[in-house]
């Protein structure tokens, strides 16, 4: 028998505020955000300049690449380290998909995997995947 996952009306879920403050610590990031909350249409950081020390917790739907939809956010994430920034993205732990293995591992990018599952902000359960940080920097 197959679980049934029920699909999330959002796509935008807040950073648990102990993983940013952690990890701001460390890398000191820039006030941009590339995936604001608001979910407005007008706002694509996909489509943007990233700052030189980005913290992206990007919409999950959209992380790989695709001839339809053009460039993902694991992929924009590694443009703008080619341009010398540092960028540290939260993701579920998907290490089966292409992306992963094309741009994470390809790069030799750090990933730190997240112990337990992730309650993110607004919801009452944690989430039903597994997470990990990828610092990605030349």
């Amino acid at each position: 028998m197959t679980a049934y996952m029920a699909k999330a009306k959002t796509d935008s879920w807040s950073t648990p505020t102990h993983i940013y403050n952690d990890l701001n610590d460390q890398f000191h990031f820039n006030s941009f955000d590339p995936c604001p909350l608001n979910d407005d249409p007008n706002i694509n950081g996909l489509n943007l300049e990233w700052a030189d020390s980005t913290f992206c917790n990007p919409p999950y739907s959209r992380l790989k690449s695709t001839k339809k939809h053009g460039v993902g956010w694991v992929e924009k994430a590694h443009i703008e380290v080619l341009k010398g920034k540092t960028v540290v993205l939260l993701l579920p732990a998907r290490t089966d998909t292409q992306w992963f293995h094309d741009i994470i591992l390809k790069n030799n990018y750090e990933v730190r995997f997240v112990k337990g599952r992730l309650c993110f902000g607004g919801s009452k359960f944690s989430a039903p995947f597994p997470s990990m940080v990828v610092i990605m920097k030349n």
